[in-house]
This record gives structure tokens, C-alpha cells and sequence, in this order.
């Protein structure tokens, strides 16, 4: 791996205090991936005392949809399941059961934006069933525009998890996780950590950031990880595979879509 040039680290180490101060973001920690490995990080701000940037657990949001469609994609190569499924065939008794694998994939199956009732970022999950999904959640027929949904990958994680007869909590550990070496991502913070903290975007006000279980709303964006984790998954999405999907499925026109 080579590294990076002092003049270059420099650069990074000024952008990164820039972001923290124009963000207004308590901590925050970047890293460059060189060679399909993590070859300069650094942090800023309210880290845990002791702790190696590389190595402090975030919340990553969204991104667990990355881990979410890997699941799904390695049921597609085992032939357990085709993109062009509708969503009734995997998991029957949703207002979206006519819209396809491949449209939830990608934000094109009409679904809304998140799950009825309080927000699920800020209130423990449940199950599907308490969910209550009605027609309200099919906002946009079929492949008529791009239109993010948070609620469509909470559907697949249940697709995922009914396949496997097990939680896709468990799913994504033990066949994406672990294989990968991501042993320090999990679904609940592990020290050390950054505290989850919102920031009043008109005052000088921080206010906690609720922590709980998603429930089947997991795999939209409950995942926690480091620097170092998320270099070994960016590796896996340049082609360093680990054998957890085929290098063909990375290449494939419709990874590059998800």
C-alpha cells in the first residue's frame, strides 16, 4: 500500500477540521482507502478519550443499505430469489406486493419515504406486522421515478430475513460481517463510540440522539462502524469480494445501480 504524500495529509488534515467547523458536527472521523485498505484517517472533535480514530464506532445510517442489498444479492446468486421477483412471492400481505426486488433495490418501487407512525429513527421497532402498512405507504406507481425509501429496504431486510429463517441482524453478521473481517460493526454501539448527538441548526444547542432497536427497520440504517470497517467494505465494492459475492455480481450493471 502506498502512502500518502505529507503534502497530501496536510490538505486532508485542514479539509477535515473545515467540515467539523462548517458541519457544526461534535466529532467526525475520515480516512482514505489506497490499495483496497485504510491508508490514512484522522479525527476531530469529541472522541472517545484513548481511542484511535480508525477504530471509534459511528452510526452509518444509510449505508447499512449497502450490507442490506449484499444479503440480497447473495440469495439472488444461490438462485433463492430473481430481482424481477415480485415482492409478494418473499414476503405476501404488503400494499407493494406487485412492485419487484430489483425496484425496491434501487428506490423505484413507489414506496414512501419511512414506515407510518413515529419516526423509526427515533422510536424502537417492531415487527412488520406492527408496522401497519396500508395504501398510503405505495406513493408512486412502479419504476415512474427515483423516490428514496427507507421503507423499502426495511422490506427487504425482512425478505432476507424470512429466507434465512433467521433475523437480518444475524444474516448480514454472519455472512457479510464477519467473512469480511468487519469485526467491529454491529447493530448497537460498541466502546469505544461517538455519542449520537443532533445539533439545533439555529442554535448552540446539542441534544442526545436516541439509541435503540430498529426492529424490522434495521437494515434502512441501524448499523454501527469504524473507519477501518467501512475501508474493508469500500475494498468489497472496488472488487475484493471475499468471497461473499461473486466478482461478477460486483460487475454487474445492476450492482452499480443499487
Amino acid at each position: 500500500m502506498t502512502e500518502l504524500l505529507p503534502s497530501t495529509q496536510r490538505t486532508l488534515l485542514a479539509r477535515v477540521a473545515r467540515a467539523q467547523r462548517d458541519g457544526r458536527v461534535p466529532s467526525l472521523v475520515a480516512g482514505v482507502v489506497r490499495d483496497g485498505a485504510l491508508a490514512w484517517h484522522a479525527g476531530r472533535g469529541a472522541l472517545p478519550d484513548g481511542a484511535e480514530p480508525d477504530d471509534v464506532q459511528y452510526r452509518i445510517g444509510s449505508i447499512s443499505k449497502t450490507v442490506c442489498a449484499v444479503t440480497v444479492l447473495r440469495l439472488r446468486d444461490e438462485g433463492l430469489l430473481d430481482l424481477d421477483d415480485p415482492l409478494d412471492r418473499h414476503l405476501p400481505g404488503t400494499p407493494l406486493g406487485d412492485r419487484t426486488l430489483g425496484q425496491l433495490l434501487s428506490h423505484l418501487a413507489g414506496a414512501g419515504s419511512e414506515s407510518p407512525g413515529q419516526w423509526w429513527e427515533r422510536t424502537p421497532g417492531g415487527t412488520l406486522e406492527e408496522l401497519g402498512l396500508g395504501d398510503a405507504d405505495r406513493v408512486l406507481p412502479a419504476a415512474r421515478r427515483f423516490h428514496y425509501s427507507n421503507l423499502g429496504f426495511g422490506l427487504l431486510g425482512e425478505v432476507v430475513a424470512r429466507l434465512r429463517g433467521r433475523a437480518w441482524t444475524d444474516v448480514a453478521r454472519d455472512e457479510v460481517l464477519l467473512p469480511l473481517g468487519m469485526t467491529r460493526t454491529s447493530t448497537r454501539p460498541q466502546r469505544p463510540a461517538a455519542a449520537g448527538r443532533a445539533v439545533h441548526p439555529w442554535a448552540d444547542l446539542v441534544l442526545a440522539e436516541p439509541e435503540h432497536d430498529a426492529g424490522v427497520m434495521a437494515a434502512a440504517g441501524q448499523l454501527w462502524c469504524t473507519a477501518a470497517d467501512l475501508a474493508r467494505l469500500g475494498a468489497l465494492l472496488l472488487g475484493d469480494t471475499g468471497g461473499v459475492l461473486s466478482p461478477a455480481t460486483v460487475e454487474s450493471q445492476v450492482w452499480h445501480t443499487l
